[in-house]
């Protein structure tokens, strides 16, 4: 007689190990931004400070598509006991959200240091240009890019909070699943 075999309850480590990259990376890119307003312009700390935000971002750009091709072939597994539909319609789209900013804020800081007439070096390659320079232009678009990020970080807390309901209130699998 075999015992049957029962579906796990994490993520698979690839979607493990990429949500917690990508954790590292989103902050590491706000710690050092932030850190960056600690130092007067034109310092070499300030702009290594800019350099090192720049690499966060293009890391979490550049982890985006692995990310989102495993979330999409390794789905996560069932939350245990299952929790509330409106909880489960909430944060799927919380996810769509955070996809969506993990995705578009790295693109928008591309365009705006782009179109601020500066090139961009990522692991030894410089990116290609893909907007010309235009002060105006790339103001507005830090502007969104910094207001993204502003609420990419509130969307991260917030998914970070429920997590800790799921695990401390509700008592089910949610945090678990990603551990």
């Amino acid at each position: 007689m075999t015992t049957p075999v029962l579906p796990s309850s994490k993520a698979s480590l690839p979607l493990r190990s990429l949500h917690w990259l990508m954790a590292l990376a989103i902050a590491s890119a706000w710690a050092l931004i932030y850190s960056k307003g600690l130092f007067a312009k034109g310092t070499p700390e300030r702009s290594f400070l800019s350099g090192a935000h720049i690499f966060a971002g293009l890391t979490v750009l550049t982890l985006w598509l692995p990310r989102a091709l495993v979330r999409f072939f390794s789905p996560l597994p069932d939350i245990a006991p299952i929790p509330p539909r409106w909880q489960e319609r909430l944060a799927r789209a919380m996810h769509w959200l955070l996809y969506a900013g993990m995705l578009l804020i790295p693109v928008l800081g591309i365009l705006f240091v782009q179109a601020g007439g500066k090139e961009i070096g990522f692991l030894g390659l410089t990116l290609p240009t893909v907007i010309g320079t235009d002060k105006a232009l790339s103001h507005s678009i830090k502007e969104v890019h910094e207001t993204l990020g502003l609420a990419m970080l509130y969307l991260v807390i917030a998914h970070a909070g429920a997590a800790i309901w799921h695990h401390l209130v509700q008592r089910d699998n949610t945090l678990r699943r990603m551990l």
